[in-house]
């Protein structure tokens, strides 16, 4: 009897999580075909284009920097619950929008659901997570993530294909958002059910709560021994943001460097502008619509590989991999632009970049910054790694048509590819091996590095 109550408790939270992060990817990439279209309406340069584009992640940055502290006095399913709100709201409130500025505080409302949401879904499921699963189940956020990609891409291809440019850019826009809501209700309504962190329950002294939902998760004698493992840990914290500049300063600083190196070669900026990618490398925006569909499903792919490769190979394998891949790939896109070479091949390296971030960057990120943080702080601690993300995120965003008009379409895939030698090169250096290891486990590693 036990079992199934622990496979059902496991089941609602991974669901929960995997929810959140379909919803982070489908509100932050839902953009990338509505663009075309708000560029016309709304007669965008390219400093505009860039603006509607990454408004959003502006909200991003403010959920980010609220959510830890939300959460680490609130719990995490009331804090998924906000981010439920946050995109419900979003997702209805862009179809009545008029004019720009409108639409720009909508997408900010959805803003800051992405960015409480890539805090609180991974934490929340690394928190409740058995150790030998952890980096699995973590990793089905960003299969999430990866679905709610795929499922804008898609469903922007359906839409398009309703209408001439005329209707796209008078209604067919609003729809790419609008779908966005029904996912939002389903994640709100699953939240009802999903058992609450045990450890932050410990850590706010409801020790019996704490306990009951380690008994269904792990059976009685695990969760005793794991109850006890929690208190120790909790004992060795002083649970103030202070420790992060001294005991906890290698794990921020592993945590910064993890979150806004994910973004500096250019993974947001290039799902964003996918479309219009391939329309610069001679691909009619039909096609183009197709291709990105193709990219969301290889990200898919090799998101599920990476799912199934993050306990097995480790999380600093898979970084330092799939950052090189991402090196080598968009070196090649930049060269292709540069000698205006075969558009199918270029769409090719598309795909191989992003499947370098897919089973690197994408799944190895959000697990390590889930990780590595006491329990005490772990929220406070990952709202300022994950902040620098949406920092990094945004400036993406907002300086890729730049980019692209000042420094050419090879130039700009030219810095990118630098940028991930960069990255692999710091990974290689600084990042830990946490495969194998319990959250407490981890906290102790830490703290003998701090005295060491």
């Amino acid at each position: 009897m036990s079992s199934t109550v622990s496979r059902k408790y496991l089941v609602i939270a991974a669901v929960v999580s995997a929810l959140g992060g379909l919803l982070f990817g489908f509100d932050s990439i839902v953009i990338s075909g509505a663009i075309p279209y708000l560029t016309q309406l709304f007669h965008l340069d390219a400093a505009g284009v860039g603006w509607a584009a990454g408004c959003a992640l502006i909200g991003s940055v403010a959920g980010a920097m609220s959510a830890g502290t939300f959460v680490d006095y609130l719990g995490q399913k009331k804090g998924l619950a906000l981010c439920a709100a946050c995109f419900a709201l979003s997702s209805a409130g862009i179809w009545f929008a008029v004019g720009l500025n409108q639409f720009v505080v909508w997408r900010m409302i959805g803003g800051v659901g992405i960015g409480a949401a890539s805090i609180i879904a991974p934490m929340y499921i690394a928190e409740i997570a058995p150790t030998r699963l952890r980096g699995r189940l973590v990793t089905l956020y960003q299969v999430g993530i990866v679905l709610g990609i795929l499922a804008a891409v898609f469903t922007n291809m359906q839409i398009q294909r309703m209408g001439d440019d005329a209707w796209n850019t008078a209604v067919g826009w609003r729809w790419m958002f609008l779908m966005g809501l029904f996912p939002a209700i389903i994640f709100g309504a699953m939240i009802l059910p999903a058992p609450e962190s045990p450890r932050w329950l410990m850590k706010v002294g409801r020790i019996s709560q704490a306990v009951a939902v380690l008994d269904r998760i792990n059976g009685a004698e695990v969760a005793s021994r794991e109850a006890q493992e929690i208190q120790a840990s909790l004992s060795m914290e002083e649970g103030h943001l202070s420790e992060l500049l001294t005991t906890f300063r290698r794990p921020l600083l592993v945590g910064i460097m993890l979150a806004s190196f994910s973004q500096i070669s250019g993974i947001t900026a290039v799902l964003s502008f996918l479309p219009e990618v391939f329309q610069a490398a001679g691909t009619a925006t039909g096609d183009a619509f197709l291709q990105s569909v193709l990219v969301g499903i290889v990200n898919l792919v090799f998101t599920l590989m990476g799912l199934w490769l993050v306990d097995v190979a480790g999380r600093k394998t898979l970084i330092i991999a799939g950052c090189f891949l991402q090196f080598v790939s968009f070196a090649m896109v930049g060269l292709l632009f540069h000698v205006h070479g075969n558009g199918h091949l270029l769409v090719l390296f598309v795909m191989t970049f992003v499947i370098g971030h897919a089973f690197g960057n994408g799944v190895v990120c959000w697990v390590i910054i889930s990780e590595i943080y006491p329990a005490k702080i772990r929220g406070r601690a990952m709202s300022i790694a994950t902040t620098t993300l949406w920092i990094f995120s945004y400036l993406g965003n907002q300086m890729f048509p730049v980019m692209m008009k000042r420094l050419g379409a090879d130039g700009t895939f030219w810095s990118f590819a630098g940028a991930a030698l960069f990255s692999m090169i710091c990974f290689w250096i600084f990042v830990p091996e946490t495969k194998g290891r319990s959250l407490e486990q981890i906290t102790r590693f830490w703290i003998e590095r701090s005295t060491s």
